[in-house]
């Protein structure tokens, strides 16, 4: 009888460890997931509470700056082999664009609007990912895909409410009637597309040799960027004060890049981007308790429909 047990036993536990159940790699991974939804949320709050008179291309060019070093670093620390960018320079000097994009969009949003609304339209980005996955391989959403889209999209009308917003498009108009729901679905955009362009870059080269490319470059031409547009921004920009946001806003970051990248070594990239997509929920409660945010129910309601619909389309892939 308790060979027969430990026969049982093992077995479950072979079963566990083949379908990636295992308990304590499976709290590993969840618990390093939802730390990076928690950094990206206090990205959030450090843009709106300390940097909204930074330019929001100047937080851009810090970030992705703190970001190459960290992984200039990484390289020295571990005497890893960088690998050239080679054939992957387009999609590096695609994906600086995007970046530039989405972060000037999303810093702009978190500095002079309200989080608790830029998180949850963020996380409609799996949506934008629906065009280039069809272009790049072919594949459209299975019916669980198609069903994740209409809850986005129910979480993101649900967002406004209030007079005016009678029937589903006076709720839509209403809602993109306000500047950051508009720089926070572009950023979602663009969001987007960078996953398309990050997954095949990582693949050719290596995620590390990518981010320390891809980052450095942003960098370089960002800071281009703000020296023609706006010197005097990006001078202020080392001010005390400013420099420990900056560097603070650019170090989260990173450690959610981090962590992230190290929780997809443990489980599904569905698994690990559904649980990121949490930051939606958590910028609405730190909008509401830091800032005092309204509508907490119903703006948190939404950024939990759409963190669901961004689930299915994640794991429909």
């Amino acid at each position: 009888m308790a060979g027969s047990s430990d026969t049982v036993s093992n077995r479950e536990r072979i079963d566990e460890r083949s379908a990636g159940l295992l308990r304590g790699p499976r709290l590993i991974w969840f618990a390093l997931a939802l730390g990076a939804a928690l950094t990206q949320a206090v990205q959030f709050a450090v843009v709106k509470g300390r940097a909204r008179d930074i330019p929001p291309l100047v937080i851009v060019a810090w970030t992705q700056a703190v970001a190459c070093l960290a992984w200039v670093g990484f390289f020295l620390i571990s005497g890893r082999a960088f690998v050239p960018p080679g054939p992957a320079w387009p999609a590096i000097a695609a994906s600086s664009l995007l970046v530039i994009g989405m972060s000037g969009l999303l810093a702009r949003a978190s500095a002079r609007g309200d989080i608790s609304i830029v998180g949850p339209i963020l996380a409609l980005s799996p949506i934008f990912t629906i065009l280039p996955d069809a272009v790049l391989s072919g594949a459209l959403p299975s019916p669980l895909g198609w069903v994740g889209l209409a809850l986005s999209l129910a979480g993101t009308v649900s967002l406004s409410g209030g007079p005016g917003a009678v029937g589903l498009l006076g709720r839509v108009r209403l809602l993109f009637a306000r500047r950051d729901a508009l720089d926070a679905l572009g950023a979602a955009f663009f969001l987007g597309f960078l996953a398309a362009v990050d997954r095949w870059a990582a693949l050719a080269i290596g995620p590390p040799s990518y981010l320390v490319s891809s980052h450095g470059t942003t960098a370089a031409l960002t800071t281009l960027i703000v020296l023609l547009t706006d010197p005097r921004g990006l001078a202020a920009s080392f001010g005390p004060r400013n420099l420990v946001t900056l560097v603070s806003h650019g170090l989260l970051g990173v450690t959610g890049t981090g962590m992230q990248t190290h929780a997809l070594t443990m489980a599904a990239a569905a698994y690990v981007n559904a649980i990121r997509r949490m930051s939606a929920v958590l910028a609405v409660l730190l909008g509401r308790t830091l800032f005092g945010e309204p509508d907490l129910a119903r703006r948190l309601a939404a950024a939990l429909l759409a963190c669901l619909g961004a689930a299915f389309l994640l794991f429909a892939k």
